[in-house]
């Protein structure tokens, strides 16, 4: 656990390494979390908000639905019965009924249990579901966070925005940052990454003057903000030529992953000289996921 002015950030401790996954605690009258974590790290994520002193949350805001980000939502919301869950809309029927979303991952996860362990349904008189940017969660000592629509990573992502502390929490829409790594690795998943919208979502970020950045995976970006932004669209906009190249000489998902890694090792040096590292980089956002989510945009484009 660690914190900065605000902002208390749980270590979910993700499939057993530390600094893949946070849960942004955000103390005050009406307490929030931002994201859940996946079931699997339910313990971790207890015990750091009781060392935060927690007791009661009013509200459980996810980004989006993704396990790493809300397996554990229905855990939370039965653990503190008065916190209201908010999500995107398009995301709210699968927390209702998680067997689609369940369904749909285990296509990508062959030890579903084993992973993310079981998703619990949240009530839907619990949920409040997002379908357009504004206040979603007060604080209730005059800080608030707003939504903010996010697509491209998924269909159905927000970030969350503070504007009194300029604290604006991006899910995974701009990325994944880990710190010891030092650039900025896209989170391209299938079926939904989007390449213009994401770099539309980019944009809309930056535009709001955010004065920290707070990715999911894993926490306080350590620069300005619109230098996250812009190694975001950068990173993103390379996968995805290098995609087109391993393509065009008819290649497929598997190839672009080899593409991808050889690049990131010839990058960052450190990614083959620490294993442990590439792994824990490996656990946020893997190759072969950026080059199945990519290799289903390139073919959606070619199809028209």
């Amino acid at each position: 656990m660690s914190q900065t002015p605000g902002v208390v950030t749980i270590d979910s401790v993700m499939h057993g390494t530390e600094g893949v996954t946070a849960v942004y605690y955000l103390p005050g009258p009406r307490p929030a979390i931002i994201e859940a974590a996946p079931a699997t790290s339910l313990t971790h994520v207890l015990a750091g908000l009781s060392a935060a002193g927690v007791t009661d949350l009013d509200w459980i805001v996810l980004t989006h639905i993704h396990l790493d980000h809300a397996g554990a939502a229905g855990h939370l919301a039965q653990r503190f019965p008065r916190a209201r869950v908010v999500v995107r809309a398009e995301g709210a029927p699968h927390l209702v009924d998680p067997s689609r979303l369940w369904a749909s991952a285990a296509r990508l996860y062959p030890d579903m249990e084993g992973l993310w362990g079981t998703m619990l349904p949240v009530p839907p008189e619990r949920i409040d579901a997002v379908s357009s940017d504004g206040v979603v969660a007060d604080l209730g000592d005059g800080r608030r966070l707003e939504a903010v629509y996010t697509p491209g990573h998924a269909r159905h992502h927000m970030a969350l925005f503070e504007p009194g502390s300029g604290d604006l929490f991006t899910g995974d829409a701009a990325g994944v940052f880990l710190d010891e790594v030092g650039a900025v690795h896209p989170a391209t998943p299938p079926p939904e990454f989007d390449l213009e919208a994401s770099l539309e979502s980019l944009r809309r970020m930056e535009a709001l003057g955010a004065r920290r950045a707070f990715p999911t995976h894993f926490g306080l970006f350590p620069l300005d903000p619109g230098r996250l932004f812009d190694e975001a669209a950068s990173a993103l906009r390379r996968a995805v030529e290098l995609a087109g190249e391993v393509v065009a000489g008819g290649g497929g998902a598997p190839e672009i992953a080899g593409k991808l890694r050889e690049e990131s090792l010839a990058a960052i040096p450190r990614l083959a000289e620490d294993p442990a590292l590439a792994r824990r980089l490996g656990e946020t956002t893997s190759y072969e996921l950026n080059a199945a989510g990519i290799a289903r945009y390139l073919a959606k484009q070619q199809a028209g």
